[in-house]
């Protein structure tokens, strides 16, 4: 038995426990909450809380057994939803909405039984606080997502150890094979560890191929496909994901006859990977998979909600951070010559200009349109600025963009003018939508790297968008900037 068969069902197991728990603590909470603001003995008299309509334990504690019955219905929705297995969603945005969606499902079958038995069965008139069950489910949707993004990320820490990760052979070192690999790097929500590329061009046998320079990551090639089986064995590999966009009938043929005589699991990547892999969705033709392009989304109440979203939060925010925005001004008026703020001109939706504001972090005389700095180490940068660029706290003035209607909160980050000219006819999908103070590409690990050098953040933002995501990439910004990161 592998590491990997004990370790997953410990984890699944694991994840049952927390959901339970959450929901069983969350009900002593909400009835803690009830009762924070008023006597008990009193409010056990008050009419409102008639025992007639009301179940008010005594002793108090019995209403457990209410979050009990609760709690195991959301774990038996959850199993049958699927939610016990490796979600593989970038930034869990799909097991968030289910875990949400689930919850109100278990609790209409809950209260539909719960009423029937009052309703039918002798002796049981009584009714339970709704109050203190509103506020229970409320914690408890809350608790859950909050427990499962720690669960995700003890298990991240864990895949980048090779703990718990399907090990993968990648066929093919091309520049499909390698995007494949960067980009299981950086993300081990998808639970697949590379160790290895497979090509059938004998030159690359032996050589390290890599495939993310940033970062200095390179994978050896093993061999030829004439030996794929001895290296399955000898890597102890799980899966092999076949990358070769160009590759013959034949030499595809070959390929899967090798994985299915030897018992080995296997994936394609489509060949439109190279030309538009972001934009793609496949649909199943009775029987027949087919890949298409989708266009992009333009729902009305989404787009309403995240108006809504950006001019509130950005309003509060300016508001609260006041004092915090007038300590950096001063700050950088000691720190350095020159203006407070950078005002510069980037290119919005639908390819409108506008101003851009934001917090200057390097010296005056430095040009407005230099490249920008890569490295906190660029002279070009002040003491302070270094620091400001650190926590991301040099965007904060972008929040008047926000409430002005030229940026959103979340979205792609906005071009300068002679990059835009620039852009070929997938990079102007970027201009679809409102550029944003935060994003994907903000959370990955290609920010060395220049905006426009990793649309594929960007144009999966775009053709994915909802409200739940933007609240996820928002949520991890604000811890990122804790961090310093």
């Amino acid at each position: 038995m592998t590491k990997r068969q004990i370790i997953l069902p410990l984890l699944h197991a694991l994840r049952v426990v927390i959901d339970f728990g959450v929901v069983y603590v969350s009900f002593y909470f909400g009835y803690q909450i009830y009762f924070l603001d008023k006597p008990r003995i009193w409010a056990v008299y008050n009419p409102e809380l008639s025992p007639k309509l009301y179940f008010i334990p005594s002793p108090e504690y019995h209403y457990l057994t209410i979050a009990m019955g609760l709690g195991v219905l959301v774990v038996l929705v959850y199993a049958f939803m699927r939610l016990y297995e490796d979600d593989t969603s970038i930034l869990h945005v799909k097991e968030y909405r289910r875990v949400v969606i689930g919850f109100i499902v278990a609790v209409v079958i809950f209260l539909a039984g719960y009423y029937w038995w009052i309703a039918y069965v002798p002796g049981t008139r009584k009714l339970f606080s709704r109050r203190i069950f509103a506020y229970a489910c409320t914690l408890s949707v809350l608790g859950i997502m909050m427990g499962r993004a720690l669960f995700n990320q003890i298990q991240y820490a864990l895949h980048r150890r090779g703990i718990g990760a399907r090990r993968v052979l990648i066929y093919g070192a091309g520049g499909v094979g390698r995007a494949v690999a960067k980009r299981l790097a950086e993300f081990p929500a998808f639970g697949l560890s590379p160790v290895g590329f497979i090509d059938d061009e004998p030159a690359r046998t032996n050589t390290q191929v890599t495939y993310d320079p940033a970062r200095r990551r390179s994978l050896p090639v093993l061999g030829t496909g004439e030996q794929l089986q001895r290296h399955v064995i000898q890597q102890q590999a799980d899966e092999v994901l076949i990358a070769l966009p160009n590759a013959t009938a034949d030499q595809m043929f070959r390929i899967v006859n090798d994985c299915l005589a030897g018992g080995i699991r296997f994936q394609f990547v489509p060949n439109v990977f190279e030309l538009a892999f972001q934009r793609t969705i496949t649909r199943d033709l009775v029987g027949i998979p087919v890949i298409g392009l989708r266009e992009t989304s333009r729902r009305v109440v989404y787009l309403a909600l995240k108006r809504l979203m950006d001019v509130v939060l950005s309003a509060l925010a300016l508001i609260i951070m006041a004092p915090f925005i007038g300590v950096i001004a001063l700050a950088i008026r000691l720190d350095s010559k020159g203006p407070v703020f950078f005002v510069h001109t980037r290119i919005g939706m639908n390819g409108v200009p506008f101003r851009m504001y934001k917090f200057r972090t390097m010296y005056a005389h430095v040009g407005k349109y230099e490249r920008t700095p890569l490295e906190s180490t660029d002279p070009r940068i002040t003491r302070l600025g270094r620091w400001l660029r650190r926590t991301s706290l040099d965007e904060l003035p972008q929040l008047v963009n926000v409430l002005k209607g030229d940026m959103s909160l979340v979205g792609p980050r906005p071009e300068m003018p002679f990059i835009v000219e620039q852009y070929n006819d997938l990079h102007r999908e970027r201009l679809k939508v409102k550029p944003g103070i935060t994003g994907l590409w903000q959370l990955s690990a290609d920010r060395r790297l220049a905006i426009h050098e990793n649309i594929d953040y960007d144009l999966y933002y775009i053709h994915e968008q909802s409200l739940l995501l933007d609240i996820v990439i928002l949520v991890q910004t604000i811890f990122l900037a804790f961090r310093g990161i």
